[in-house]
């Protein structure tokens, strides 16, 4: 049996500096489609607000996903040009927005998750702090991760576990689809409860991979062999046709073909209560 757990990256949800960064890249690339769509979105702001195509396309499938929310605290460093598409655009957790989409897909059965901010993967008070706020909205623990930019050190693991997160999914690639080191199957690397829960797709990733459709029928064969569970993460800005075209029709398309491999779909909370349960 194929096991499925959708989840999406909440890194941005308003559009703001890049129709600056993306004009100049179409210019810089003779892309001049591309320009034009950047005139064309001018006055539009909130197409990078993806739940409710998320939730449209979750919910015609009879499927629910994990969203990862980012609480970033990084400060904008004029100096450091790195730092400015870390920290620019960034939400506020506590927008009244932002809170009522988290409490609405909460209460309806999508799981809540930390996305954690870009240098929390080595700052336990960071991790504590992200933790809380978002319990505190919610009003119940929060038991998964997902760091940001796929940071990871070899102190993570433990911070996260010393800051209450019973399971991570940040173990994955960035540049290609496909598991990372060839771990498939979730893995227990302090030995104790704690999980990693590998992802193998990313969006981008998928989007840039020839022959992607080959590749993910090689992955999900993959993960049927291993008994293994297919993470998918599909950030929920990544939904604006204009600027990520065929993103929300490859989605549709993953999703379909998983359901033709005979795929169950669950919650990267669920399947951690089933790894438990199930002693492994």
């Amino acid at each position: 049996m194929l096991r499925v757990a959708l989840s999406h990256d909440v890194d941005r949800i308003t559009k703001s500096h890049q129709f600056i960064t993306r004009t100049w890249r179409s210019i810089y690339s003779a892309d001049y489609r591309g320009v034009l769509n950047q005139i064309k979105d001018l006055g539009r702001s909130n197409q990078y607000w993806g739940f409710d195509e998320v939730i449209k396309i979750e919910s015609e499938f009879g499927v629910k996903s994990t969203f990862f929310f980012l609480n970033e605290s990084l400060r904008t460093n004029i100096l450091s040009p790195n730092s400015w598409k870390l920290s620019m655009g960034r939400y506020n957790i506590h927008d009244r927005k932002v809170v009522n989409i988290i409490k609405w897909l909460d209460t309806n059965g999508w799981e809540i998750g930390v996305h954690g901010s870009y240098l929390s993967f080595k700052n336990l008070n960071l991790l504590i702090s992200e933790k809380k706020t978002l319990e505190s909205i919610v009003g119940h623990e929060i038991i998964g991760i997902r760091q940001h930019y796929i940071n990871i050190a070899d102190t993570t693991w433990q911070l996260q576990f010393n800051a209450g997160f019973k399971y991570d999914s940040t173990w994955g690639l960035g540049e290609e689809i496909g598991y990372r080191e060839n771990i498939v199957k979730p893995f227990s690397p302090l030995n104790n409860s704690f999980r990693v829960i590998p992802f193998a797709v990313m969006d981008s990733c998928f989007a840039s991979t020839p022959n992607k459709w080959d590749k993910l029928q090689t992955i999900i064969d993959q993960t049927i062999e291993n008994d293994a569970i297919l993470v998918i993460n599909w950030h929920t800005n990544n939904y604006s046709e204009l600027d990520f075209p065929d993103y929300k029709k490859n989605y549709i398309k993953i999703i379909e073909t998983c359901i033709k491999n005979g795929a169950k779909f669950y919650t990267l909370k669920d399947y951690y209560n089933q790894i438990l349960s199930n002693g492994h």
